[in-house]
């Protein structure tokens, strides 16, 4: 509608014509109240027509929308208007415009949203989500009653209030995430922790925020709701905690390392502190693990340990749990608790420094044996341990136990691999020895007119290897039948005394290379057995080699058999390289022999002491082992029922003691070796050779020779007792005049680590036993060559 000055009526167009009920032609020239007149929808009171309001103060009249135009006929409809003055070139006012429109939908829209925002908020109340909404700026103008009464913040703090309720460690973030989503309008969701002012505590939620638009596409309003996810979460927690458990016991190596492991790796994801004891043997717990995030409550709990250790015959506790192999927990401690568990007041003083809120006590068990406890317990998080919670330790604690036995077992497998290697690579070793000497007797069988000592001589050698390899052979079978229960003994009556003397018969030879003194000392007395006497004399012979093997040249060794009570006791000493304490228990397991590398020792396969305690277990009698350590010898006793049967007379079991050779010595090639034979047959292939040759058979007089004769190469073995071949080569290079010989390992170890090993100690060449003539030749050949 368009007025004139005075606010009469110049024109309206259709929709006014329609909305007011006049035509253009009867309204022309009428006061505009007359045409149009409104009132406020609320009070009903007439309201100062927008257009008059236009012309008396010549300015324009903002949109107003709560009026109600009342037409011609007398209806109503609710209208927004607005009017401005109408000026001419000049400037002056010669008239004004009226706009209105009629939102009688737009009325009945926002009736029907009103109704639509009680029936969401009735709705949402009824949930049992927390659910609110949010203007499009982001600021919460709704929280639904679940909101509430969890956070116990109203709407309209709900703005302020998320610091207050937000888990620290996700308040940060979810702010974030938050304001990207409001200025992006896109849907936001994460899983946060908000307070719980009912129960105490944090209590996980997964919140999904969503916007609603209008038909513009604007954001009109956040949606948001959040779902408690707490139990869901804690389960999920657990099964990672177990799972991430179960991965970080495997990489352990030792039982007391898982433990360790166990006690750090509850803090501070399942418990505030954590400690492990183990059960001793005299009834009394060792503290082996203590965790918590702060050094100085660590050191609190072990002074508390040391202090105040647990009660024996507590009723409650660590040790009643390991008595019953049962858990236990406490929900909550209180601090009615702590004054009835306190000894004395420095004690309650520092029970209550440890802040403890709930605790745990669960077994450890090892293949069905209690090893000890595991304890959890909660402070300064202020959580309160469940059931589900106590499942879950007891499911740790078995975890736990389980990877110590895999762990016994791991080590178990280690070992008995390593001793494999060591057995193969030692078999190899014992196995090159005599076929060293065999080789060379064989190269000199080759040559032609060779004379009739020579020949004689070879074949000896060759008659003595093959015998030493047919014993080796036998005893693998003897080891292998006795260890499947396929050997059968041919039991006999038989006099201990005879079964010694074949024996020391047999050991005798090895006894005398090594120039050792054997005392022997056998009863008078009958001690008759029924026994296999040639398992019986295997087994005493074993036991005269390993102290022969393990006793340092020029030693001493005592062999005694005697009564006591019903059994006969063989007794066998030496002065030998004694027994490590931890080697102790298992110097009868196969395979097991004292450090290969050591100087002291002269080889063999690990299998003597195995034959010996399962020959003598099948006998009926059982075999021991002491020693007071390394350097200090040791001693085996064999201890063997006596028949009912008695000798009518005593026997006389004096047995010769063996004395020692006198060594061989001898010029230009130097060979040493403690193997007789192998020395003296290779020395024999190089004289034939056309060189000069001197024999030493220990380092020592190779060390005493070799300035002496000043060869130009020196064959020199590495397994020597006494002094080794690295040590001798190591002392030959020290020396100026011994810096430029040639010094070649001769040795039965092939391995890639034993070569390093020969090269670093001073070798120029490396020969594996039995060494062919050919290599040999050649090689002395490019010595000449070099010179």
């Amino acid at each position: 509608i368009s007025t004139d000055v005075e606010g009469r009526i110049v024109f309206l167009n259709a929709v006014a014509e329609k909305l007011v009920g006049w035509n253009g032609s009867e309204a022309e020239r009428r006061n505009l109240d007359e045409v149009f007149r409104i009132v406020n929808e609320n009070s009903r009171q007439p309201v100062e027509n927008p257009a008059m309001r236009a012309l008396r103060d010549g300015k324009i009249v903002g949109l107003a929308n709560h009026t109600v135009l009342i037409a011609r006929d007398g209806s109503e409809r609710p209208i927004d208007d607005s009017a401005a003055p109408i000026r001419d070139d000049h400037g002056n006012l010669f008239g004004s415009v009226l706009v209105f429109r009629d939102i009688t939908e737009r009325r009945r829209t926002e009736m029907a949203l009103r109704e639509s925002e009680r029936r969401f908020r009735e709705m949402a109340d009824a949930m049992p989500q927390i659910v609110w909404t949010a203007r499009p700026d982001g600021s919460i103008d709704y929280t639904n009653r679940q909101w509430r009464e969890l956070t116990g913040l109203p709407a309209a703090m709900a703005n302020d209030g998320w610091d207050q309720i937000l888990h620290p460690d996700d308040g940060g973030p979810a702010r974030e995430r938050w304001a990207a989503s409001v200025h992006s309008g896109a849907p936001f969701e994460m899983e946060v922790r908000l307070l719980d002012r009912r129960g105490g505590g944090y209590r996980w939620h997964l919140v999904r925020i969503v916007a609603a638009r209008d038909d513009a596409g604007a954001i009109a309003r956040w949606v948001g709701a959040g779902t408690d996810i707490h139990e869901q979460k804690r389960s999920e927690a657990s099964a990672h905690f177990l799972a991430a458990a179960s991965a970080a016991l495997t990489s352990v190596v030792d039982y007391e390392s898982t433990l360790q492991k166990v006690a750090k790796f509850a803090v501070p994801s399942f418990a505030d502190w954590s400690a492990v004891d183990i059960a001793n043997g005299d009834g009394t717990l060792r503290r082996l693990a203590v965790a918590h995030q702060q050094a100085n409550q660590v050191e609190l709990a072990h002074e508390l340990m040391r202090e105040y250790p647990p009660d024996p015959q507590s009723p409650g506790g660590a040790f009643d749990v390991l008595r019953t192999r049962k858990p236990q927990i406490v929900y909550e401690i209180t601090d009615d608790d702590l004054v009835m568990a306190a000894r004395d007041p420095r004690h309650l003083q520092m029970l209550r420094s440890l802040g403890l809120k709930s605790y745990m006590c669960v077994p450890l068990m090892v293949s069905g044996v209690p090893l000890g406890v595991v304890t959890f317990a909660t402070a300064e998080s202020g959580r309160r341990y469940t059931d589900a919670d106590l499942a879950l330790a007891v499911e740790l604690a078995h975890r736990a136990g389980v990877a110590i036995e895999n762990t016994r077992l791991y080590q178990a497998l280690r070992e008995a691999d390593r001793r494999k290697d060591e057995f193969l690579a030692t078999l190899a070793h014992e196995l090159r020895n005599p076929l060293s000497p065999i080789r060379n007797a064989l190269e000199l069988l080759k040559i032609p007119r060779l004379d009739e000592a020579a020949a004689r001589h070879s074949r000896e050698i060759l008659e003595r290897q093959v015998h030493h390899l047919v014993r080796l052979v036998d005893d693998l079978l003897d080891v292998s039948r006795v260890t499947r229960s396929k050997i059968e003994l041919r039991k006999e009556p038989v006099e201990f005394a005879t079964v010694v003397a074949r024996a020391v018969e047999t050991a005798a030879p090895l006894i005398e290379l090594q120039g050792h003194h054997l005392e022997i000392s056998v009863s008078s007395e009958s001690l008759l057995l029924d026994a296999d006497p040639v398992r019986l004399a295997q087994v005493v012979a074993n036991l005269l080699t390993n102290s022969a093997k393990y006793t340092e040249a020029n030693g001493r060794i005592w062999l005694t058999a005697a009564r006591e009570e019903n059994q006969a006791v063989l007794r066998v000493r030496d002065t030998g390289i004694g027994i490590a304490p931890d080697m102790l228990p298992h110097v009868f397991d196969l395979f097991v022999q004292a450090d290969q590398t050591s100087a002291k020792t002269q080889g063999g396969l690990g299998i003597g002491l195995t034959l010996v305690k399962n020959l003598v277990e099948m006998h009926g009698g059982r075999v021991e082992a002491h020693s007071a350590g390394l350097g200090k010898g040791c001693e085996f006793v064999v201890r063997l029922p006596l028949t009912a049967r008695q000798a009518d007379e005593p026997v006389d079991a004096k047995v010769a003691e063996v004395s020692q050779p006198a060594p061989k010595s001898g010029h230009r090639l130097l060979v040493v070796d403690d193997n007789h034979d192998a020395a003296i047959s290779l020395a024999m292939l190089l004289r034939m050779l056309g060189h000069e040759v001197e024999v030493a058979n220990d380092g020592r007089s190779a060390l005493e020779m070799a300035p002496a004769i000043r060869p130009s190469v020196i064959f020199l073995d590495i397994g020597m007792p006494g002094m080794d071949g690295y040590e001798v080569a190591r002392r030959l290079r020290q020396r100026p005049d011994m810096k430029h010989v040639v010094l070649v390992a001769l040795t039965g170890w092939g391995q890639q680590a034993d070569r390093r090993r020969s090269k670093d100690a001073g070798f120029d060449h490396h020969l594996v036993k039995p060494a062919e003539a050919k290599a040999i030749q050649m090689l002395l050949a490019e010595v000449a060559t070099q010179a």
